[in-house]
């Protein structure tokens, strides 16, 4: 099997299903069809329609074919990534909107990152596009032994759990927790939405090979271009 070719079809694939050239609801046309459309093997093109099925995307019903179920982008949660590298298959960019060296942690930071009062954390704010489309944005406080700069995290393609793996400290787990809430007037207009369009509010705490606390994040998702998707499997 030739893995750049099955990666090229489920690409195309889901390109053309957030695109919404095939809508919720429609069948993917038959397999023979797509091999003849990308010129692949039966092998090729199911591995391709595997992942589809595996992000939630389509669904495979017995008699019937493969059928769209969502347009929406995936968040996993199998796999602890940053931004960035979840979405490597896209033009993806980041926006630096501000940067803080030493602020005063609020009670919340404090409570998350298990750090005393008036200790100084840096925060900054980024603005998240995929295909220069608004998707997402977040706020991320660090403690003072975690030095960040301006400088590191301005490029449209920083991934910042690269930063913190070069500067000694790999991000090894966390835990979220995520709601559904609507947008303020100063969030739409950041993502680009109208005022009280829904979005996912997802909370993060990450620690590190040391079981240190690095990073209290909050990320606003679109709810019209993300949802999460988790496979959970009894004890």
């Amino acid at each position: 099997m030739n893995k750049i070719k099955y990666l090229t079809v489920y690409e195309k694939l889901k390109q053309q299903i957030t695109n919404e050239y095939y809508l919720i609801g429609d069948l993917l046309p038959a397999e023979p069809e797509l091999q003849e459309m990308y010129n692949v093997s039966r092998i090729t093109l199911r591995h391709a329609v595997k992942l589809l099925v595996e992000e939630g995307y389509v669904e495979r019903i017995h008699g019937v074919g493969t059928i769209v179920m969502s347009q929406k982008k995936s968040l996993q949660l199998q796999t602890l990534l940053s931004f960035s590298e979840e979405n490597n298959e896209h033009s993806v960019q980041s926006l630096l909107i501000s940067f803080e060296k030493g602020i005063p942690a609020s009670p919340l930071v404090c409570s998350q990152l298990d750090l005393r009062k008036g200790t100084m954390v840096s925060c900054h704010e980024k603005l998240r596009l995929i295909d220069d489309i608004p998707i997402g944005f977040q706020r991320v406080y660090c403690p003072p032994f975690l030095s960040l700069s301006a400088e590191e995290l301005k490029s449209p393609d920083v991934s910042l759990y690269q930063l913190f793996r070069e500067k000694g400290y790999g991000v090894t787990k966390a835990k979220e927790t995520i709601e559904s809430i609507i947008a303020n007037e100063e969030m739409a207009k950041v993502l680009k939405v109208e005022k009280n369009s829904p979005l996912l509010y997802v909370q993060r705490v990450t620690k590190d090979q040391q079981d240190q606390l690095i990073e209290y994040a909050e990320f606003f998702y679109r709810g019209d271009r993300y949802r999460y998707h988790v496979e959970l499997q009894a004890p």
